[in-house]
C-alpha cells in the first residue's frame, strides 16, 4: 500500500508541445449533460455531442487549436440564453471532445490539457475572464482516493468535467430541480461555489469513518491488542497526511479565488467562499487531530508491549534468582570427590542425613530468597 501511494503516474504528454490534449489511457468518453436555469426557467437536457452546445458558446476565441473543432464566426452574435447554464461531461476519454469544448468556449489550452492530465493537485487559475479551478473529489469506500474535477467559469456558464460518471453533486442539482435555497437567483459564480462547497462537504463523511476506524483501534486495544494494530494504525495515519495535504491544496486555492473578488468573483459569493474555507480549516484540524490519536494510539500498544515483556521478563527473573543458588548447592555436591581419598572429599556423602541436609539448604536458601523478594515489593 505504501508504495502504491508513493507511486507516481506516467504523464502521456512527456516530450509534448505544451497545451498539447491527450485523453488518458483507459479514461471513459464523455456524457454530456446541460442544466439551464434562471429564478422561473429551469431545463435539464443530455447531448450527444459538443456540437449540440453551441448555442451556449460566448463570442471569444483563442488560437486554433490542432485538431478539427466546430468553426465560429468571432462578429456574429451569439444567442445564449440568459441565466446560469452548468454543462457537465462525465470522462475525458474523448480528446476531440476536449479539443472541440476548448475553441467553442474560448478555453486556454494549458488549461484543458490539465484537465486531461488526471494527476493534478487542487488549484485556481485565471486565463483572462475564465476563472479555472482543479478540485479533488473523494470516492471509493476502500481508504483514501480522489477523482479529478475541473471547473470552469465563464461569463455566465459553469463548465465541469470529471474522470467518470458518479460524483457527490446530486444535492446541488436537486437544489436547482426544486427551486431550493438562494441557488436560482444567484449568478454562475454562485454555482461554482455551490459545486466546489459539495465537493468539500464530502470529506466530512470520509474524516469521520477514519474517526470510526480509530475507535475499532481503542476498542482493539483496550481488548489486548493484536500484532497487525500498528500497520492498521500506520495506514490510517498515512491516509489523513495525505487528506491533509489535499485540503491545505483547497484552502491555497480558495484563497487565490477570494482575490479575484469584484473581477470573477462578486463580494456577496466570495464570503460563501470564505465558510467554504472555514470547512476546509475544520477537515485539516480534523485529520490532524485523528493523526496525533493514532500515534497515541500506537505509543500505548506498544507501552502496553512494553509493560507485558516486563512482566514476563520479572517472572523468569525470579525463577533464575530462585534456582540459581539451589543449582549451586546441586552442582558442588555433584562434584563426585572421593570421601575415601581424604577426610575433606566431602564426608557428608557418608553421612545418614546428608541428602535430607543438602534438600534442607536448597529450601532454605529459597525461602529465604522469596522473603528477601517479598519485603522488597517485587513479587506484585
Amino acid at each position: 500500500m505504501l508504495l502504491s501511494r508513493r507511486r507516481r503516474r506516467v504523464l502521456d504528454t512527456v516530450g509534448k508541445a505544451p497545451g498539447s490534449i491527450v485523453a488518458p489511457k483507459g479514461a471513459v468518453k464523455g456524457q454530456i449533460r446541460v442544466i439551464s436555469y434562471d429564478a422561473k426557467n429551469y431545463s435539464d437536457q443530455k447531448y450527444d455531442s459538443v456540437a449540440d452546445l453551441s448555442k451556449f458558446a460566448t463570442k471569444k476565441k483563442l488560437a486554433p487549436v490542432d485538431a478539427p473543432a466546430i468553426e465560429l464566426d468571432p462578429e456574429a452574435p451569439v444567442e445564449r440564453p440568459d441565466g446560469v447554464t452548468w454543462i457537465n461531461i462525465d470522462g475525458v476519454g474523448d480528446a476531440k471532445m476536449l479539443k472541440e469544448l476548448t475553441r467553442m468556449f474560448g478555453i486556454h489550452p494549458l488549461a484543458m490539457e490539465d484537465v486531461a492530465n488526471l494527476h493534478q493537485h487542487a488549484k485556481t487559475d485565471i486565463y483572462g475572464d475564465t476563472l479555472f479551478f482543479v478540485v479533488r473529489m473523494p470516492t471509493g469506500d476502500n481508504g483514501f482516493q480522489t477523482e479529478q474535477v475541473s471547473i470552469f467559469l465563464i461569463d455566465g456558464i459553469v463548465i465541469t468535467i470529471q474522470e467518470r460518471p458518479g460524483d457527490c453533486l446530486e444535492p446541488v442539482r436537486h437544489r436547482i430541480a426544486n427551486n431550493l435555497g438562494r441557488i436560482r437567483r444567484r449568478r454562475a459564480d454562485y454555482l461554482a461555489y455551490a459545486i466546489f462547497d459539495a465537493i468539500i462537504d464530502g470529506y466530512f463523511p470520509l474524516v469521520d469513518a477514519f474517526a470510526d476506524r480509530l475507535d475499532e483501534a481503542g476498542v482493539m486495544l483496550e481488548s489486548g491488542g493484536n500484532r497487525q494494530l500498528p500497520l492498521h494504525l500506520h495506514s490510517i495515519r498515512g491516509e489523513l497526511l495525505l487528506i491533509r495535504k489535499v485540503m491545505n491544496q483547497h484552502r491555497i486555492a480558495i484563497m487565490n479565488v477570494l482575490r479575484e473578488e469584484g473581477e470573477l468573483i462578486s463580494h456577496d459569493t466570495s464570503l460563501f467562499f470564505r465558510d467554504c474555507q472555514d470547512h476546509v480549516q475544520q477537515i485539516i484540524e480534523a485529520a490532524d487531530t485523528d493523526r496525533e490519536t493514532c500515534g497515541e494510539v500506537r505509543e500505548l500498544y506498544f507501552a502496553m508491549l512494553g509493560e507485558k515483556n516486563n512482566d514476563v521478563m520479572k517472572v523468569l527473573t525470579i525463577i533464575a534468582t530462585i534456582f540459581i543458588p539451589m543449582s549451586f548447592v546441586a552442582g558442588i555436591y555433584g562434584m563426585n570427590f572421593d570421601p575415601k581419598a581424604s577426610e575433606l572429599n566431602m564426608p557428608e556423602l557418608h553421612w545418614a542425613f546428608g541428602y535430607p541436609f543438602a534438600l534442607s539448604l536448597m529450601a532454605l536458601m529459597a525461602g529465604g530468597l522469596l522473603a528477601f523478594l517479598y519485603r522488597k515489593g517485587w513479587l506484585s
